[in-house]
């Protein structure tokens, strides 16, 4: 088999410019299609026998014999996990001037990722120390293939390390000697390269270009460009000092030149341009004479043409505002809707979409109403009271008297606090209270004048608040309860925000192109480089939670029989307190879990026919964890957008739906469904019912998905390994993902997710034992994992986590956003009738809330994974 190898390196130190094309030559006796290039020289010192090496680099590269070619975050992270789970099947070695039969000169013990390196502890080999220190093999130059298959089961495993070699004649020669420490640096100026006479040549020639091109930016800067306007003008002298080699005369008479065009640029923009702002021009090739007047009347065109586009779409959107409040309040005179049409027109822009046009017309039509009620008000002899009306919770008002009645009523006053917050450690969370105090605010803003009601009926001793309705206060209990016992929010972002279709969650990220810390060193005369600081939002939008219950007559008996009794509802609001909680546990969970799968995500089409044999009823994919389909939709249901990372299960030539009970409560339409375990790529086929089908022998069955590259994969088969030896590994598979995240990600690792039963098994680890235990990494009172590498360790509990019992969450909280859109408030009850319409002298009633669980694109992968699985039990099975 035809293998196409690419070897690469570092690159240390090459200085690059998109004026300057690279030339690379091989050196003799390398095979068609192999390319060299050298990470660094290498040195070592006296006695030592491991050191760490620069194997490659991301970047975009090119050769005019090999095209073009990148190095991606994505291939260090694949070669990294490859090497990790030993897909080459053996150990990566070196050897000497690519002579493998003579011996190994060392071996890779650890890759890892370094920023934007790839770096290799290896330890080396006598015959590896003498070739460096008395041979002259002072150069590393490593290969890897970028779509290896292993010659068993011929399966894809992406980028794979394949070794590296000792040579005295490197593609690039004449390299200065790099010492090699925990100071290297890619970027360092004291390290040089230097590859044939021909590149030796081109990057003097860029050294004298530079030095031309800075004259000329530092002209343009004083008459008036920006980097992004004066580019025409550097591209222009790039050319021309290409064409004139190193001729300082020729260089300087095309510096002059360009000078010329650029002042005369200037003076025509000033006379053309007035206020239209920066212009930017396009000049012609060399040897042609630039029609620079005639160039910027050309841009100006344009912009006239751009600004007339854009007022016509902005009258477009205010005729849609005006049109949309009109329609909505027909008691509104022509000249009331263009009041409120005026009032909000300077919010809309020409890049508004008609959503969020339609929205402020909504917030108008609102406006207008409350107007007309205050003014019909006023006229029956009702004087509304100046500013804005609206009941507060303050200590000792009427809300905290009722809330203390309820808080009685339910057994939450004398409740221990272990009891009461058992899902929190026992004890009331800062974080979970002040966002409980944020959406009672929400709470009591739309339920005021009910609080105040029951309020006032208690105090005039009314034995019976209503038996139409649920109290109110017992909502407002059951919104706190369930936020008060909420783990999840510990991980989460947490706040409110006004009801709507479509919520806006700003956010703001590090974009790792921008001015870093080298860039910071910047003296006199020379430009201020931009934070890599990006500020920009998301769209989410409000997922719906509906519960409804059933009180039967007796019950408003009951709570007519003494005065206010509220023991009656006490079990509903305790169910409607777990289950609201229980649910809402799940999303931000799942979000989180979800958020981190996508943040690294490749394509996966399996053919797994030959695992169909009429027994078998368990299936697996090639890769795993399968990344859960993302589907969105709005407010009645509709889908919006296509599905993210679909999965595609065809079995027996038919496309199977996964195996979703609908949420209306009815049934499935009869047929064959497939359930997938998302953690361990493990596909089952159920009936409608959910009974377990065995695919009959030689059914075609193919998968295609979506596998997330963000995760570590460990087995926990025990082989000849002790148990708290393998536990212990996986504790250092754990800090491999913490260092994922703070040393290539610059992120703080500060939480461990796993169930309570992944908890369980990882305290058998020897490092938990009273002689064993490492710093940082312990057990809390209660036996379960309290810290991990110096991470604190959460079980998350409720139903239809994906978390399951395989996966471990590695990462920094916060990134994810939760907001209280809707606080949970019950409906009025109605009666309650029977298939046919008859009453049955039961009340129902239903509650609603809504909120958003939503992480931010560019900030996905502040969260990693472990998946802990067994390969000897990962298989096609019955």
């Amino acid at each position: 088999m035809k293998r196409s190898i690419i070897a690469l390196a570092a690159l240390a130190g090459l200085a690059t410019h998109a004026a300057v094309g690279r030339h690379i030559s091989l050196a003799e006796g390398d095979t068609p299609g192999v390319v060299r290039f050298i990470s660094q020289a290498i040195e070592l010192a006296d006695g030592a026998k491991q050191s760490w090496v620069t194997i490659t680099r991301t970047g975009d590269f090119s050769d005019p014999r090999y095209g073009e070619f990148k190095i991606t975050p994505t291939h260090l992270e694949q070669m990294v996990s490859n090497f990790n789970n030993r897909v080459l099947g053996q150990e990566v070695f070196l050897d000497v001037a690519h002579r493998p039969s003579d011996g190994a000169a060392g071996k890779f013990l650890k890759l890892q990722i370094e920023g934007t390196r790839l770096r290799g502890l290896v330890e080396w080999t006598p015959f590896g120390m003498d070739a460096v220190k008395t041979r002259g093999f002072a150069y590393l130059s490593a290969e890897y293939h970028e779509q290896w298959k292993d010659n068993e089961k011929q399966m894809a495993h992406g980028c794979v390390l394949l070794g590296a070699g000792l040579t005295t004649r490197p593609v690039i020669k004449n390299l200065d000697p790099v010492t090699l420490s925990l100071e290297d640096s890619d970027h360092a100026p004291d390290v040089r390269v230097a590859i044939s006479s021909q590149l030796l040549k081109e990057l003097s020639e860029h050294s004298t270009m530079e030095k031309y091109l800075k004259l000329l930016s530092a002209f343009l800067v004083t008459l008036g460009f920006t980097d992004v306007t004066g580019k025409p003008f550097t591209d222009l002298l790039t050319l021309q000092l290409a064409a004139v080699k190193d001729d300082d005369a020729k260089s300087l008479a095309a510096v002059e030149g360009v000078k010329t065009l650029a002042t005369s640029a200037m003076e025509q923009v000033k006379k053309l341009g007035g206020n239209t702002g920066p212009v930017n021009i396009t000049l012609s090739a060399p040897g042609a004479a630039p029609d620079v007047a005639a160039e910027v009347n050309r841009v100006l065109a344009e912009r006239a043409t751009a600004a007339a586009a854009a007022t016509t779409a902005l009258s477009a959107k205010v005729k849609l505002l005006s049109d949309t409040i009109a329609e909505g309040d027909k008691s509104l005179t022509p000249e009331g809707v263009k009041k409120f049409s005026d009032d909000f027109a300077p919010m809309i822009t020409a890049v508004t979409t008609d959503e969020q046009v339609k929205h402020l017309a909504s917030l108008a039509i609102a406006q207008a109403k409350a107007l007309s009620a205050a003014q019909k008000l006023a006229g029956l002899g009702y004087n509304p009271a100046a500013g804005k009306i609206q009941i507060t919770v303050e200590s000792g008002n009427q809300i905290k008297s009722l809330q203390a009645t309820i808080d009685k009523r339910l057994g939450f006053e004398d409740l221990p606090e272990h009891q009461r917050y058992a899902k929190t450690g026992g004890k009331l969370l800062a974080g979970n209270k002040a966002f409980a105090e944020k959406a009672l605010a929400q709470f009591d803003a739309a339920n005021g004048h009910r609080l105040a009601e029951e309020h006032k009926a208690l105090a005039a001793g009314t034995g019976l608040i209503s038996d139409v309705s649920v109290p109110v206060i017992a909502e407002r209990t059951v919104l706190r309860e369930a936020l008060y016992n909420l783990v999840s929010l510990q991980f989460m972002d947490v706040g409110t925000a006004d009801f709507a279709n479509v919520i806006t969650i700003p956010y703001s990220y590090r974009d790792t192109t921008g001015a870093g810390v080298s860039a910071l060193r910047r003296y006199e005369g020379q430009g201020v480089r931009r934070a890599g600081v990006i500020q920009t939002s998301e769209e989410s939008r409000p997922l719906p939670q509906k519960l409804a219950f059933r009180l039967s007559n007796e019950m408003k008996l009951l709570m007519a029989s003494s005065p206010i009794n509220f023991d009656p509802v006490a079990e509903n609001v305790r169910n409607i307190i777990r289950i609201v909680g229980e649910d809402t546990e799940a999303i931000n969970m799942n979000e989180l879990v979800r958020s981190a799968d996508e943040s690294g995500v490749a394509a996966g089409n399996d053919t797994l026919t030959a695992s169909v044999n009429g027994t078998n009823k368990v299936f697996v994919t090639s890769q795993f964890p399968v990344v859960k389909p993302r589907v969105v939709y709005d407010l009645k249901g509709a889908q919006v957008g296509s599905t993210l990372n679909p999965v595609v299960v065809t079995l027996n030539s038919v496309v199977r739906n996964e195996y979703v009970l609908p949420a209306d409560g009815s049934a499935l339409a009869a047929g064959t469904y497939y359930i997938m375990d998302w953690n361990l790529g493990e596909l089952r086929f159920v009936t409608e019912a959910g009974v377990a089908v065995t695919p009959t022998a030689a059914w075609p069955l193919t998968v295609t998905y979506s596998y997330s590259t963000n995760v570590v994969k460990f087995d926990t088969d025990l082989g000849s390994t002790a148990v708290d030896v393998k536990y212990d590994l996986l504790l250092t598979a754990i800090g491999g993902r913490k260092a994922v995240i703070e040393n290539d990600r610059y992120r703080t690792a500060n939480m461990v997710l796993m169930s309570g039963a992944m908890d369980n098994a990882l305290t058998q680890a020897k490092s938990f034992t009273a002689s064993g235990a490492r710093t940082a990494t312990g057990l809390a009172a209660d036996g379960s994992v309290g810290f991990t590498k110096g991470m604190p360790t959460f079980n998350p509990t409720a139903p239809g986590l994906l978390l399951n019992d395989n996966r471990i969450v590695v990462g920094e909280r916060g990134n994810s956003r939760f907001r209280m859109v809707k606080a949970f408030a019950m409906n009025p009850m109605e009666q309650a009738r029977d298939s046919n319409g008859l009453f049955i002298d039961e009340m129902e009633a239903f509650g609603t809330q809504y909120i958003v669980s939503h992480t931010p694109t560019q900030l996905k992968n502040s969260l990693t994974s472990v998946i802990a699985y067994s390969a000897t039990g990962r298989v096609a099975r019955a």
